[in-house]
């Protein structure tokens, strides 16, 4: 009977049929913040890369826009609406805002994600030869609405922040200018 009953037990716990196995685990929230922000940049460098009209930049705005919380999705658009009526000067961002560069790599990788009160800050590496770069290009402030995560802001480390730049920018563009 002891011997039944031992078996029984170790059936229990460790065959994968047992209730004990069948207990979903669920991935810690980096593993799913890491897969997102590498899609994001899986799909977005190499398109950039290859990109010889400036049309990559706008195109995450409307294919990805999903990706994107809603101040940094307006801001993004009306500094490239200025951009836009601008010919002549530059009046917004004159880089890419998702990786900090005139002439990005076209492989970026995820590195170190350090999780903040409200959301996870996402260092993200430019690859030359191979290999990440030590310093991050850029880092990503991602965060989850209702259920699904959103860039909700990029830091540079220069210090500045995107959505502070972007605010700047307009304020610039609405002081009136004197005539010359």
């Amino acid at each position: 009977m002891k011997l039944f009953t031992a078996a029984l037990l170790c059936f229990l716990v460790l065959s994968p049929h047992s209730l004990l196995a069948q207990e979903k685990t669920t991935p810690p929230a980096t593993d799913s913040v890491r897969t997102f922000v590498q899609g994001f940049y899986d799909w977005y460098a190499p398109r950039l890369a290859r990109d010889k009209n400036g049309s990559v930049y706008p195109r995450a705005l409307k294919e990805k826009a999903s990706a994107f919380s809603p101040d940094l999705l307006h801001a993004l658009k009306e500094d490239l609406a200025a951009q836009s009526k601008s010919k002549d000067e530059i009046v917004g961002l004159d880089f890419d805002p998702f990786l900090n560069s005139q002439d990005p790599a076209p492989i970026f990788k995820v590195g170190k994600i350090t999780q903040g009160r409200d959301s996870y800050h996402v260092d993200v590496h430019a690859v030359s030869n191979g290999k990440p770069e030590p310093k991050p290009s850029v880092t990503a402030i991602v965060v989850n609405q209702k259920g699904q995560w959103i860039f909700a802001d990029f830091h540079y480390p220069e210090g500045e922040n995107l959505l502070h730049l972007l605010r700047q920018y307009k304020n610039d563009r609405e002081k009136p200018h004197p005539k010359q």
